[in-house]
């Protein structure tokens, strides 16, 4: 039960029981003052209710707060003690009402979703770009979320939402939930269970087993970090994750950021146990029963925790990483709360131009920007990152859509198409002199995939990692709904041609690309799995050497 609830509850129980007791003390010295005290509780109990909102299973206590002005309204003793009696009685029946019924103070889902679909047809802006057919969506959706209205349920409501959102293929539109748990809970059951391994499609396109469970079961059979995986419960693994419901909850963007990970939900589908077919170290194909162990979203977690590292050190950081290389880590772009404010990133311009010089002069000739897992931030940071390792010049930077007072939105042709606005460049100051190279991966979305769209074209910078960035740089923004908040691309960002800027379209397709594709093979596999070593960065510093 919620706080306001316990406290109405219980002015209702104390005042009920205060005042049966002081009933025997009114009939003696009747006065209104006396008869004032019966209004006490119902006000404060008024005030708990506007604060809160009606909710149908506190009924019994909103009657009970209403019987005590009887004896306000009649000086009997009798009616006072029935009244107080009363209020007791629906008092306490309510506190079991309210902890077993489903409904208690549940959101109106259906409502929620009608309202959050209206208000993204009238301000996401790729709606176009992304081919979305909202009337299509609401009529294959809204069954999901009547379900999860007439079971109360807000883990399904949570999980409707997200494969919702997923069908946007826009790693900025999302929806979480009022509180934390209900979203764990929703990812924990989205996973499916875990058979004591998760699944990687290598980069020649065959399935591995990775983060495999230490034990003798496995050690027996012969499967360990890397080994082939060729079939799951007798299906071609690729079909089967598309059965995860975690996997339909996820916005891929860009189509290869999802084909690296598809296989991963695979290793999540089955009952009380899998049966699996894989190539030994021989080569020959062989059969294995695998039992459920639990839930698998622990391990797909730490699967993709391992994968997806950075280099080790804090936000902003710096770290050598060889004799002739130094590492930069950017895990969001935020410098701090004044630069926030202000958009003034003149200190930490500084700041960085200080430590690229102190490390120049020890003998470093590498530069490393670590942009992995960087969920954005800043479109301005992103400008001063860029504009101090930039060669001498003026680059682009991007192009803002026309916006329309009259219409309170970008304005287009008359084919349906963005019309332009302010080209922005900046000027590049050029603090390092060496090869700099930007390590990304599926998750360097938003503002870090800005960064990396205006960069990627620059003589000293290469990117590399094992996959593309996201796959989504537009501005973010959104609405808060009864059960949570939606979030979607509402601010746009152009190039100079009228195109959109980094976002795929139709093709599923971003902007962005890498120059070094790393591979992701047994080498990989043994290097992140066995030996717990940062293999990108590896092929990084190979890379120059």
């Amino acid at each position: 039960m919620i706080l306001y609830d316990k406290i109405l509850i219980g002015v209702l129980l104390g005042g009920a029981l205060l005042l049966a007791l002081m009933t025997e003390v009114a009939r003696k010295y009747i006065n209104n003052e006396w008869r004032a005290l019966y209004c006490v509780p119902p006000i404060i109990g008024l005030f708990f209710l506007t604060i809160e909102g009606f909710e149908p299973l506190m009924l019994g206590a909103y009657i009970g707060m209403v019987l005590l002005l009887a004896g306000l309204i009649k000086d009997d003793y009798k009616v006072r003690r029935f009244a107080c009696l009363g209020a007791l009685v629906l008092g306490l029946a309510t506190i079991p009402i309210c902890l077993l019924g489903k409904s208690y103070r549940t959101d109106d889902y259906v409502k929620d979703f009608k309202e959050g679909v209206a208000f993204m047809k009238d301000h996401y802006i790729l709606t176009e770009h992304k081919g979305v057919d909202f009337d299509a969506l609401y009529e294959e959706y809204l069954p999901l979320f009547q379900e999860a209205n007439k079971n109360h349920d807000k883990v399904a409501n949570t999980i409707a939402w997200a494969r919702f959102c997923a069908e946007f293929r826009d790693g900025h539109t999302g929806f979480q939930p009022k509180d934390e748990e209900t979203w764990k809970e929703a990812l924990r059951q989205a996973a499916g269970n875990d058979y004591g391994l998760s699944l990687m499609t290598l980069t020649d396109g065959r399935v591995a087993a990775v983060n495999v469970e230490d034990n003798d079961f496995f050690r027996n059979a012969g499967i360990t970090n890397g080994t082939i995986i060729t079939s799951w419960d007798g299906q071609e693994i690729a079909e089967v994750a598309k059965e995860s419901v975690l996997f339909q909850m996820t916005p891929y963007a860009d189509k290869d950021n999802e084909a690296f990970e598809q296989a991963l939900y695979a290793a999540g589908i089955g009952g009380e146990s899998v049966r699996i077919t894989y190539l030994d170290a021989s080569g020959a194909e062989k059969e294995l029963k695998l039992p459920k162990l639990g839930d698998y979203f622990e391990r797909l977690e730490k699967t993709m925790e391992i994968i997806c590292q950075g280099v080790e050190t804090g936000h902003m950081m710096w770290a050598e990483v060889s004799e002739e290389a130094v590492a930069f880590r950017i895990k969001i772009m935020m410098f701090d709360s004044e630069s926030s404010k202000t958009e003034d990133f003149t200190a930490m311009k500084q700041e960085i131009r200080e430590k690229a010089e102190e490390y120049q002069a020890a003998g470093k000739t590498h530069l490393i920007l670590d942009l992995r897992d960087n969920g954005g931030g800043s479109g301005q940071m992103v400008k001063a990152i860029a504009s101090l390792f930039a060669l001498p010049g003026e680059y682009y930077y991007c192009t803002d859509g026309l916006w329309d007072d009259k219409i309170g939105g970008y304005a287009k042709d008359e084919s349906g198409n963005y019309l332009t606005g302010k080209d922005h460049y900046f000027q590049g100051e050029n603090i390092w002199n060496g090869p700099i190279t930007l390590l990304v991966n599926q998750n360097s979305a938003s503002a870090s995939d800005h960064l990396t769209m205006v960069m990627q074209g620059m003589e000293n910078v290469t990117v590399m990692g094992f996959t593309e960035p996201n796959g989504s740089g537009q501005g973010v923004n959104g609405t808060e709904l009864e059960s949570g908040a939606l979030s979607f691309s509402s601010s746009l960002m152009m190039d100079r041609d009228g195109g959109i800027y980094v976002d795929s379209g139709t093709d599923r397709e971003s902007g962005n690309e890498i120059d070094v594709a790393i591979s992701f093979d047994e080498e990989a596999v043994r290097v992140l799995f066995d030996e717990g070593g940062d293999y990108v960065l590896q092929k990084c510093l190979e890379y120059y050497q």
